[in-house]
């Protein structure tokens, strides 16, 4: 067999696997939230509000998995042969991370009324706690989305100091 068809079978073979492999986690995903409403449905003692944020996460999460498959296949068609690939990889790395954190703060903005209704009926001890509890959960995620932002400049940064002190390859001699 020759490389470039082993090469062009490979990466054909790689595309359908990534794109069953979503196809598979999309009917999971959707299962799993038929799965919960039913049981949910079922389950009187659970408030309105908790409902519709388990909706909520099935729906966005959804979402995070359409982009990080859109992202996997635009990875799949980059000429990893050239020299500015790595830097095409991570700017669809970076991408993908914008369009995640974006899905958890549309997550955060959905499920902010929904959050102040479950808690409005708890005693004013409870309340506090639950809402220090969920400034500190989003206070954390803020730090962890700063904290990969920040390591995605840094990594720009040492790319492009390494190609600067990266030599050009001498030219082959024909034998």
């Amino acid at each position: 067999m020759e490389t470039p068809n082993f090469n062009k079978e490979n990466m054909a073979f790689n595309k359908s696997a990534i794109k069953m492999s979503f196809d598979a986690l999309s009917t999971i995903n959707g299962q799993a939230a038929v799965a919960s409403d039913f049981f949910l449905a079922a389950t009187p003692a659970v408030p309105e509000e908790g409902k519709k944020v388990v909706s909520v996460l099935f729906k966005e999460s959804q979402k995070v998995l359409d982009s990080l498959k859109t992202n996997m296949e635009k990875s799949l068609e980059l000429d990893w042969t050239a020299k500015n690939a790595p830097v095409k990889n991570l700017e669809m790395m970076e991408t993908f991370c914008k369009d995640a954190f974006g899905h958890v703060d549309e997550i955060k903005k959905e499920t902010k009324t929904l959050f102040e209704k479950a808690t409005k009926s708890l005693p004013k001890e409870a309340k506090t706690l639950v809402e220090t509890w969920n400034e500190s959960v989003n206070n954390s995620f803020e730090f962890f989305q700063s904290y990969v932002f920040k390591n995605f400049e840094f990594t720009k940064k040492a790319m492009a100091d390494a190609s600067f002190f990266t030599p050009a390859p001498e030219p082959r001699t024909a034998k």
